[in-house]
């Protein structure tokens, strides 16, 4: 007997088919939603309850009509169940019960005995006709339970509970019947199934947890992985759309990430979907899910690659590849062999004396876009990664792309010791950048996270350069950078070998013009401009250039601090104020989140938590333009939760209560977290108390 099974109990004995449970959680995911709600007043369910006590034929009709009032309410499903079990439509009841469940898991304490909600003699009628059909069908053997339950037998009522766990070999809503103490039962024997690659068992387990708590997207994440596990492609891919709906990003991957299920199966399903002739965004994402789940994280990047070459927009492998990005996730397993890269071209060929540089890197073939910004690129520089900022940057390398893709490809390039390439892209953007952006110091300093590792990037030019003293590309290179670090006399030195290698070459022009200018006759300290910025001086140029309405820079610049000593003060509410100005709202409630925390707000009172949002403006209208664009989008995102907590807060920390609660209700009643955050919970009710 499997370890799982002996920790956990209920013996498989007479197990019902896997299918049985996977079509059952079909059925619990159909959609309930009807042509929308009554628009009387009529309150149906009371007419519902009242007619089922009568014995009246209208019961099923005032329930139905109950149900669409309220779908997923739990008083509902169970009128419904209550009502299809008075019928003889005993597996209907079942469902039914079930979803009432999984809406409230109480939601049968204060009901019964029978005979209060229907004819005495009808309720005894059904629970004799029941009980026999139960005796190896799961399904039954539950209602019959809940029923008995309700109808305050609860000796026989955990026969028939007990019983419907052992015929399915996991059923979490009969085990909660039967244990109030048994939450997530499902969930943990799923998980030491998938350690144990029992991918049976763990699907059996999540498809009980799934129907336990049909909001929660580790349910199904786990019954997927079982799935693909177990090869079976065709259900997983029916099953992960799920997922993508309900994931949140806080909690799914790292749930995902912490544990470790049986990997080897797993890579080879997700080589299944990448592979297949016909894949598209749907295959690369459920391939990107499966990599990461394995711990396959370069894989899970390249897969997640291919489907934003699909859709650039994708929201699920975006945050898959941030989350790795913020967690430093890289990398495959040591068994898994590495691919590898080609190599470097001869760095000491030369460039082209006649004719001007192309209008991209020759090796970069234009592609379509894969986000709105750059920081991915920058990102992985900073830290020193040069190939997952270039597979960042091919796809805004195309015709007419901004200069600061081919600055960063220049960078990118010469970290890969790739320095004919960097040539190119260096030329591409000199010619076409701003000339305070030429001038700029620190302008490749300030993307590195540190000095060593600035260091290490300009050590593959000098290598090359002092190799072959007479070669012009790697001097052209350090006259660009010298110039960076406030040493003119150094860069002038640099490009005179330029010059007489290719004196018509128009960077090679361009560049001695610019020195010959008065500004650059002497260099800015006797030792260059400082190569260390500091963390405070960091912060205070973030916090200029929002207040100039820069507010990529700001955000940049309040990232490198971060990263530089995230102790520092008004971080966390620096780059909140950034994604506000932006309309990164979602993005600016995360901040939001994490100033809960800095502030220990769960542990004071409300009136003490500091979001002086606006306090970052010089122009108090500006700050009101904003605010209006984010409530604009919450009247535009009706049914989401996100923009309108940000705007409830905000409106919070003005005083502005009545507008603050309104917007927090809002919040309220769209979040659909099994548990809502206590925080946000407590800040509500204060608004609530200070607008009455």
């Amino acid at each position: 007997m499997k370890t799982s099974r002996i920790i956990h109990g209920a013996p498989p004995c007479l197990r019902a088919p896997r299918f049985l449970f996977i079509a059952l959680l079909l059925l619990a995911c159909e959609p309930l939603y009807a042509d929308g709600p009554e628009k009387e007043g009529t309150n149906w369910l009371d007419k519902a309850v009242q007619a089922l006590k009568q014995g009246d034929e209208q019961a099923a009709a005032y329930a139905a009509k109950a149900l669409k009032n309220a779908p997923t309410g739990a008083e509902a499903n169970r009128q419904m169940a209550f009502t299809l079990f008075w019928t003889g439509h005993f597996e209907d009841s079942s469902r039914y019960m079930r979803r009432a469940l999984a809406s409230n898991r109480n939601v049968l304490a204060e009901q019964g005995p029978l005979d209060d909600i229907m004819p005495a003699a009808d309720a005894r009628k059904r629970l004799i006709e029941l009980a026999p059909k139960a005796a190896d069908d799961p399904e039954l053997c539950f209602l019959t339970g809940a029923m008995l339950l309700v109808d305050k037998d609860r000796r026989r009522a955990l026969e028939f509970l007990v019983r419907a766990e052992e015929l399915a070999g996991t059923d979490g809503q009969a085990a909660v019947l039967a244990d109030e103490n048994a939450d997530d039962r499902n969930r943990a024997r799923g998980v030491i199934a998938l350690k144990d690659g029992d991918w049976d068992d763990a699907a059996r387990s999540f498809a009980f947890a799934a129907l336990d708590a049909p909001t929660v997207a580790e349910h199904y994440a786990g019954l997927v992985i079982a799935l693909a596990g177990d090869k079976d492609d065709e259900m997983a891919a029916k099953l992960v759309s799920n997922v993508y709906a309900r994931y949140r990003y806080a909690t799914l991957l790292p749930w995902l990430k912490g544990f470790s299920p049986r990997a080897d199966a797993l890579v080879e399903a997700a080589k299944r979907f990448e592979q297949q002739d016909n894949a598209g965004l749907a295959q690369y994402k459920m391939a990107t899910l499966l990599y990461f789940a394995a711990g396959y994280y370069r894989s899970a990047y390249e897969a997640g690659v291919k489907g934003l070459m699909e859709d650039k927009l994708d929201d699920f492998i975006h945050d898959v590849e941030n989350y790795m990005e913020r967690n430093t996730l890289k990398g495959d397993p040591a068994t898994a062999p590495e691919k590898p890269e080609d190599p470097p071209e001869d760095p000491t060929k030369k460039p082209d004396e006649t004719e001007p540089p192309p209008d991209k890197p020759d090796n970069v073939e234009p592609t379509a876009p894969t986000d709105g910004d750059l920081d991915d690129a920058r990102k992985a520089i900073r830290r020193g990664d040069y190939t997952a900022a270039l597979k960042v940057l091919d796809g805004f390398t195309r015709e007419g792309a901004e200069p600061a893709v081919y600055h960063l490809l220049f960078v990118v390039f010469v970290g890969r010791g790739e320095l004919n390439e960097a040539s190119t892209a260096m030329q591409t953007w000199f010619l076409s950048a701003k000339a305070d952006e030429r001038k700029k110091l620190n302008a490749i300093r300030e993307l590195f996270a540190s000095k060593e590792l600035f260091d290490a990037w300009r050590k593959q030019i000098n290598v090359v350069r002092d190799a072959d003293p007479n070669a012009g590309l790697p001097r052209l290179l350090n006259c660009y950078v010298e110039i960076t670090r406030g040493h003119y006399d150094s860069a002038r030195d640099e490009l005179i070998v330029a010059r007489i290698e290719s004196p018509t070459n128009l960077t090679v022009q361009a560049l001695d013009r610019m020195l010959q200018e008065d500004e650059f006759q002497q260099d800015v300290t006797p030792n260059g401009v400082p190569d260390d910025p500091t963390p405070k001086a960091l912060l205070g140029k973030a916090d200029r250039a929002f207040r100039s309405g820069e507010y990529d820079e700001a955000k940049s610049n309040y990232l490198r601090a971060m990263e530089a000593d995230p102790t520092l003060p008004y971080l966390t509410l620096g780059l909140l104020r950034c994604y506000f100005a932006l309309g990164d709202y979602d993005n600016a409630a995360a901040q939001l989140q994490v100033m809960f925390t800095e502030q220990k707000a769960d542990e004071k009172e409300p009136r003490d938590f500091q979001l002086m949002v606006d306090a970052g403006y010089d122009d108090p209208e500006l700050f009101k333009q904003h605010l209006n664009a984010l409530h604009k989008e919450c009247e535009s995102r009706p049914l989401s939760s996100t923009p309108w907590m940000l705007y409830g807060m905000i409106l919070l920390a003005r005083k502005d209560y009545t507008s603050a609660r309104d917007a927090l209700k809002v919040w309220y009643d769209n979040d659909t977290a099994k548990v809502r955050d206590p925080v946000l919970m407590k800040f509500y009710e204060y608004a609530r108390k200070r607008a009455d």
